[in-house]
């Protein structure tokens, strides 16, 4: 008997729609995890055999220690692909299955693919992304409503390329999650509300000056700055700031960041790869898998539906 941690109001009935709808397509994906892993099996010792004995010859033949040590991490990340390449399409399917019906269930859209890539610029503009990158990539866009107010949210992957003599490499400068709520109503002004960077912060800000938070934990961790003084500090009420941060503990994220521009509350959060399927070497049905993912879209879904319902009571 499957029971689900039903721990969001919208999630209530979920552990029956899992069992009705949800299930029988994890067994059936079940059955071809099970085809996958037993190729892996029959294939992998044999790939693990040959490497060895090429190995040996190359050392038997050459005795050249860093070729050896290279045969050694390229053989073994050929065979790392290898598993990686007669998985994919289970894994694949899974994480449709799962991700599509946990958001079907609760009124949300979802799509791997980004069609429709957000746009970037307020956000680098007002200091949530960093300015240099040279190739970004997006993927798990969720959209819906909840409480009359529109979000999405999107994984963002943000790169720059560096060089150094005749080699380049690509760095990730920002890896995580973008929010975009519309509350469907103007703001006075601009409120943008940073790291605390010590010293290194500015008393003004493109525009914007520096706005005193009235916690001072919540000092010691943000740099507030906004166009509008009084706007700023009804916005960036004790509650709501924890609301924030709340929010970065629950996606296993940091160094959250956030703005109000125009009828938007924006948010950048640094976050680990989310909405996966998860290990291929477990079954597909176990209760964890699932859970850990309904966990997730309801950290999404319960910063919207929480700063929607102080926004209804002020």
């Amino acid at each position: 008997m499957y029971q689900f941690d039903e721990h969001h109001p919208e999630f209530k009935g979920f552990s029956s729609y899992f069992v009705k709808e949800l299930l029988p397509l994890l067994e059936i994906g079940e059955r071809r995890r099970k085809k996958a892993i037993s190729k892996i099996k029959q294939h992998v010792p044999v790939m693990v055999l040959l490497l060895g004995i090429g190995i040996a010859l190359l050392w038997w033949k050459l005795k050249i220690i860093q070729l050896i040590v290279f045969a050694i991490f390229g053989g073994g990340a050929g065979i790392a692909a290898y598993v990686g390449y007669v998985l994919k399409d289970v894994k694949a399917e899974t994480k449709q299955n799962l991700v599509s019906g946990i958001c079907s269930y609760v009124g949300l859209t979802f799509s791997e693919r980004v069609f429709d890539p957000p746009d970037l610029a307020p956000l680098i503009d007002n200091g949530l992304l960093p300015k240099r990158y040279d190739r970004v990539s997006f993927e798990d866009q969720m959209s819906g409503n909840a409480h009359g107010a529109d979000f999405e949210a999107v994984e963002c992957h943000m790169e720059r390329e560096e060089k150094s003599d005749n080699n380049k490499k690509w760095v990730t400068v920002f890896r995580g999650s973008l929010m975009v709520i519309d509350f469907h109503r103007k703001f006075l002004g601009r409120t943008v509300v940073l790291r605390d960077k010590g010293f290194l912060n500015r008393k003004q800000k493109s525009g914007m000056k520096r706005v005193g938070l009235v916690d001072p934990k919540f000092e010691k961790i943000f740099e507030a700055y906004g166009t509008d003084q009084v706007e700023a500090r009804y916005l960036l009420t004790p509650d709501f700031m924890q609301q924030l941060v709340d929010l970065e503990d629950s996606v296993d994220g940091k160094n959250i960041r956030f703005a109000f521009l125009e009828g938007l509350l924006v948010v950048a959060v640094e976050t680990p790869n989310r909405f996966e399927a998860g290990s291929m070497f477990k079954p597909l049905t176990d209760q964890e898998r699932t859970q850990k993912i309904l966990d997730e879209i309801g950290a999404v879904y319960d910063v919207v539906d929480g700063v929607m319902k102080r926004q209804k009571m002020t």
